[in-house]
């Protein structure tokens, strides 16, 4: 087994033995390279082109299915390797909690360190209308907030880690050097938050906030690499969420005067 195989974190790849060397390179290529811009393109589609029409939502539903389907698909059938059930209940797993817990705590106290700045908190609370407004076009309210918020957090989380963790970093790293595919999956990952943040602050505030969250796709990828495990990374990943929502919470119900 390839040293980017080992790096599967309980969903392991088996050797695609069936394949030659350049065949596999070529395959793994023609699966994870529009897996990288798929969706950056959903993105500009339901919140950008088709924004306030019935085809965006449509397309949002699309490109989630699509970053769930696309690597059960890609993997057996087109890389020809085997996806087994994941083994986190070995302790290796559970050993990376610990810093998954730290780093997690690190970046949001870091968030809500930028929260107290003229830079960064100022300009996030004066659009916290923009924020309000599609907010409330989702449906969602104080009440539901958080049971939709949870959601988010752990399952929607859980599918980022599985889909540019493992399937689109794990690609990459096959095909070139781990630095180099370190920052190409940071750079996709952050592609449609791009667009995503575009939609509720400035420019020169939304690509502050794209490149940290390209900055910590790096650093869960790093993680990753280190741990040979994604259940850390998935628990720092939940812990930033809940971060993120919770400034959410307090600029739009009425209680921002708590990260001021």
């Amino acid at each position: 087994m390839s040293e980017g195989n080992q790096l599967a974190g309980g969903f392991e790849w088996s050797d695609a033995s069936s394949l030659t060397e350049e065949q596999h390179r070529s395959r793994i290529w023609a699966v994870v390279l529009p897996a990288t811009v798929l969706p950056l393109f959903g993105a500009l589609l339901y919140f950008v082109i088709a924004k306030g029409v019935g085809l965006a939502q449509l397309a949002y539903s699309g490109t989630k299915l699509f970053t769930l389907v696309w690597p059960l698909i890609a993997v057996p059938w087109i890389l020809k390797h085997r996806i087994e059930r994941p083994a986190w209940r070995e302790a290796r797993h559970w050993r990376t909690l610990p810093s998954g817990l730290l780093v997690g705590a690190g970046i949001v106290g870091l968030m809500f360190l930028l929260m107290q700045t003229q830079w960064i908190g100022e300009p996030v609370r004066a659009n916290a209308d923009r924020i309000s407004d599609t907010i409330t076009g989702l449906g969602l309210n104080r009440a539901n907030y958080w049971a939709f918020g949870i959601c988010l957090a752990v399952l929607h989380s859980l599918l980022e880690e599985y889909y540019w963790r493992w399937f689109v970093f794990g690609g990459l790293r096959q095909l070139m050097p781990t630095g180099l595919a370190h920052a190409l999956a940071g750079a996709a990952f952050m592609g449609h938050h791009v667009v995503v943040v575009l939609q509720f602050f400035p420019v020169s505030i939304a690509l502050f906030l794209s490149f940290s969250i390209g900055l910590g796709g790096v650093i869960w990828s790093g993680m990753y690499v280190r741990q040979g495990s994604l259940l850390g990374v998935w628990l720092c990943h939940i812990i930033v969420d809940f971060g993120i929502l919770t400034i959410g919470y307090q600029l739009l119900f009425g209680t921002a005067s708590a990260v001021n």
